[in-house]
């Protein structure tokens, strides 16, 4: 009976030694993972010091998002920092986005810079932007994703090309649930640039 008595310790202390390392090293552990399910990202937090500031980067960032209709929208960034004006801005680095539509070719957008709303998730991409979407590319120094109003509006300097055309504008909007587009010029004088190759 005593040696019944004697496992039944060794095993408890056992139990109880990985209990508290593996608590040690989840919940006690000064390196964290932070997951926030509410918005289905994972996100990689670390302090660096810039300047003598403590500022939170975000690092390998990357967002998933479907609308009520099955679209689907993902976000990558090499690297993202929390807006000092609005928490609820994220400033992202180096950027890809993936339209998933429904029924539809996939849209990509890549560009080196966008704001992204962790509250209703509509990103504005800027610098160097370029979308693709089937033959298609565009090139454009503004894109804005608005994902509850299903748009995307595309300003400043827009050069769209496929296999047998040119275009030049100053505004595109695009309806993502229909896929109609509306082609406007800044000043109503001049007029939209379309060359056929």
């Amino acid at each position: 009976m005593n040696v019944k008595i004697a496992i039944q310790f060794l095993i408890f202390l056992i139990l109880l030694v990985f209990l508290f390392f593996f608590i040690n090293n989840t919940f006690l552990s000064k390196k964290q993972n932070v997951v926030d399910l509410s918005s289905d990202k994972n996100i990689r937090t670390s302090e660096i010091d810039l300047k003598d500031n403590v500022s939170n980067l975000i690092e390998d960032l990357n967002y998933k998002s479907f609308d009520g209709r099955g679209n689907e929208y993902i976000l990558n960034a090499d690297i993202g920092e929390i807006s000092e004006e609005n928490e609820d801005i994220i400033i992202l680095k180096k950027v890809n986005g993936i339209i998933k539509l429904k029924d539809k070719s996939h849209i990509n957008i890549n560009a080196d810079f966008a704001k992204y709303n962790l509250k209703n998730f509509d990103t504005y991409f800027y610098t160097n932007v370029v979308g693709t979407f089937e033959n298609n590319k565009i090139h454009c120094d503004n894109l804005d994703l608005l994902i509850k109003d299903s748009l995307a509006v595309l300003y400043n300097n827009i050069n769209f090309l496929n296999y047998n055309l040119t275009a030049n504008a100053d505004r595109i909007l695009l309806n993502l649930l229909n896929g109609d587009i509306n082609i406007k010029m800044f000043d109503k004088e001049n007029k939209i640039q379309i060359i056929k190759k």
